[in-house]
């Protein structure tokens, strides 16, 4: 009978470590692939939330290529406002979090409308990301979020 009681609690015990091992392993992949859709795609602003209140961006824009997000690496990126070149420095820390360094436009010509002037402001505060499927979120801590789609 001890025995029995003895083999049950090393089974149970056995089965809460491959759990925990398991859980983990799969924590580990999804950051890892996290991080891959983020940097190795591009993504193209949909909308700002900012309180609640959503801002799409201008169906017009001077820049081809305005309000698109790209990587260069782990520790830079661009996205340019309707008019200028911008961009900035990140750090992807972990566990789906991001700190963005500095990020401003290089400007070039006059004026930024109240959407770029918006999303530089929310960009400065970003402190976290989800990515899945074909959507990315950035999200600060004062409930702003930008909404991206890929590319």
């Amino acid at each position: 009978m001890k025995t029995y009681r003895y083999t049950t609690k090393i089974n149970y015990l056995m089965k809460t470590i491959l759990l925990v091992c398991a859980i983990v392993t799969l924590n580990s992949c999804e950051k890892k692939v996290d991080k891959e859709c983020l940097l190795q795609n591009e993504w193209k602003i949909k909308s700002i939330s900012i309180d609640k209140k959503s801002l799409n961006p201008p169906k017009k824009t001077r820049k081809k290529d305005a309000y698109v997000l790209r990587f260069s690496n782990e520790n830079y990126f661009f996205m340019s406002t309707s008019v200028n070149e911008a961009g900035g420095g990140c750090q992807i820390i972990s566990d789906k979090n991001i700190i963005i360094i500095d990020y401003h436009q290089h400007t070039e010509s006059c004026c930024e409308n109240d959407f770029d002037i918006q999303m530089i402001s929310v960009m400065n505060n970003v402190n976290s990301y989800h990515c899945k499927g074909n959507k990315l979120t950035f999200s600060t801590n004062k409930n702003e979020k930008i909404i991206f789609e890929k590319q």
